[in-house]
Order: structure tokens, then C-alpha cells, then sequence
């Protein structure tokens, strides 16, 4: 097993393509954004880390979210062979993606992807891989950055796939012009 931590944060250039990742960003026009929320366990409460900077995020369904589903299953499996784990060769699924809005100022706190919310009783496990995808790349600022001090560039239809646990924490800087969009999923 390799111990070098940046080893096991691979990414996947043109994952989707521009005409996609263009139509996807022109269905935001119909749903609705709220605000981003962390869950502080100690205190059992949502909370907004970054205060008025907060990013906003939907999990509505539009047309191209099923298609996104689909092609990171088959990532989620090409990255799991990577690996060449024998004892880590197996995951139960992946969550339904939510995506990222980023306006001007807006950020995400340095965290990480230690999610609560996405086992509700019937579905169970923890979250052991983070699958971010970026849908556009018209901005400056929202720099990703991991480990405190690695910036990561994506580029539009760009796909990165690392583990969720907190060894891997991570952080978007804030926009400073235009409108930053991502996606993302947790497998478990």
C-alpha cells in the first residue's frame, strides 16, 4: 500500500464534456438554491461555517442528473480497480448527486466529508470516497484546495475522486467573479 495521501486523489479529465456540462448549468435555471449547512454533532445543529459566504446547493432533479448517476458508477468501479486493494474491493452504492453553487464571495469551510445526512436508517454505512465533478471553469477564485495547502485545478467536466475520511480535509477559497458550479456524490 502506497502511504503517500495525494496518491489516492485521482483525477478524471473530461469526465463530461463542454455541450454537457453547458446544458446541465442552463437547467439550474428552474430549481432553487438554499443555503449549505454543516452538521456540528456535539450540538446536534446545522450550521453555516462560513457564515454570509456560505455556498448555496440543490438536490433537485434535472434532466442530465440521472446521466451524471450513471457515468460515475462506472468512475467509482475504474478507481476502485486502481487500487488494487484485495481487502478493500467492494462498495455498497453512492449517493444521489447534489450540486454546488458559488456566487460571487461565496466559499465552503475547510471540512471533511464525514456526512451524516446521507444514511437515514434504511441505507447504512459511512462515506469512504468523495466524488467531486466540476461543470464549468468561466470564474476566478474557488480555488479547491486540499491537505491546507494543495491547490487542486479543475477544469469544466472534470471528475475527482478521493477518500472522504479526515485525513483528506479540503476547502473552496472564495469566488471572486463569476459563478462556480460542482457536483457532488460520497460513496459508501
Amino acid at each position: 500500500m502506497d502511504k503517500n495521501l495525494p496518491r489516492y486523489v485521482i483525477k478524471f479529465e473530461k469526465f463530461l464534456d463542454e455541450k454537457f456540462c453547458n446544458d446541465t448549468i442552463k437547467q439550474f435555471k428552474k430549481i432553487t438554491w438554499k443555503d449549505h449547512l454543516f452538521y456540528n454533532n456535539r450540538v446536534d445543529k446545522r450550521t453555516k461555517r462560513s457564515g454570509k459566504q456560505e455556498l448555496e446547493i440543490t438536490n433537485e432533479e434535472v434532466p442530465n442528473k440521472k446521466i451524471i448517476m450513471n457515468k460515475l458508477h462506472s468512475a467509482i468501479g475504474q478507481y476502485m480497480n486502481n487500487l488494487n486493494f484485495k481487502w478493500f474491493n467492494e462498495w455498497a452504492g453512492y449517493s444521489n448527486i447534489r450540486f454546488n453553487k458559488y456566487t460571487k464571495t461565496k466559499k465552503m469551510a475547510r471540512h471533511c466529508d464525514h456526512i451524516h445526512s446521507l444514511f437515514d436508517g434504511t441505507r447504512k454505512g459511512v462515506p469512504v470516497l468523495s466524488c467531486l465533478g466540476i461543470l464549468n471553469d468561466n470564474y476566478t477564485g474557488g480555488e479547491f484546495i486540499m491537505f491546507d495547502d494543495t491547490e487542486i485545478k479543475l477544469k469544466k467536466g472534470e471528475l475527482l475522486i478521493f477518500p472522504s475520511n479526515f485525513l483528506y480535509p479540503h476547502k473552496v477559497e472564495p469566488v471572486t467573479k463569476g459563478t462556480r458550479y460542482s457536483y457532488i456524490s460520497w460513496v459508501y
